[in-house]
């Protein structure tokens, strides 16, 4: 199994230990823990894999973790965006996270001739609500100044929030407002009369 190794610095073929898989997992979903070692230093990692999220590594602590169910073009812009702040390109980082907001709006249909526009109509179609819409705001702001002012530099630690926000924003709008419309509908179907109390 192809694993990133933080004390080699490189991606490294990971020798598998031991493994356990949970049949009791949340909504009967079999899940696979692995113990595994580098085969250079001997480091430990720890992955877990399911049908919903696939392969995560757990140890060492993962830069960030991207729902695999993401459209594609949005999957490969925050992929790219992640990919700058690994490389600690700062700059291309908070431009790739702007553009993964622009995929964003397009996804849910946004007809803004401007970004400003659509991150406002998604809000006024109640996609993202006022605290998303702001960090949005921020950083839509944050990619124009990295795009077109050659004067801005962006620090590590912005870069480092600006794609923590975008990931926050790509996993509310595409997994937990999915999965709670999802439930919304299995208790609907449920318990119909339970709601009218």
């Amino acid at each position: 199994m192809i694993l990133e190794c933080k004390r080699c610095e490189a991606l490294v073929n990971a020798e598998p230990i031991a493994k356990y898989v949970d049949n009791d997992s949340p909504e009967a979903l079999a899940t696979t823990y692995s113990l595994l070692r580098c085969p250079k230093c001997r480091g430990p990692f720890l992955t877990d894999e399911d049908e919903v999220w696939g392969l995560t590594c757990l140890y060492p602590q993962p830069d960030m973790r991207v729902n695999p169910d993401l459209p594609a073009p949005l999957k490969a812009a925050y992929e790219e965006a992640a990919a700058c702040f690994k490389s600690k390109a700062y700059t291309a980082t908070a431009i790739m996270c702007r553009k993964t907001l622009e995929g964003i709006c397009v996804e849910h249909g946004a007809t803004g001739r401007t970004l400003v526009a659509s991150l406002k109509e998604l809000k006024d179609k109640g996609v993202i609500e006022n605290r998303l819409y702001e960090w949005a705001d921020a950083l839509r702001i944050s990619g124009n100044e990295a795009a077109h002012d050659v004067n801005v530099t962006i620090s590590a630690a912005d870069a480092k929030d600006i794609v923590e926000f975008t990931n926050a924003l790509l996993e509310y709008v595409f997994t937990f407002r999915d999965k709670f419309e999802a439930f919304k509908k299995r208790r609907l179907a449920k318990t119909p009369d339970a709601l009218q109390t």
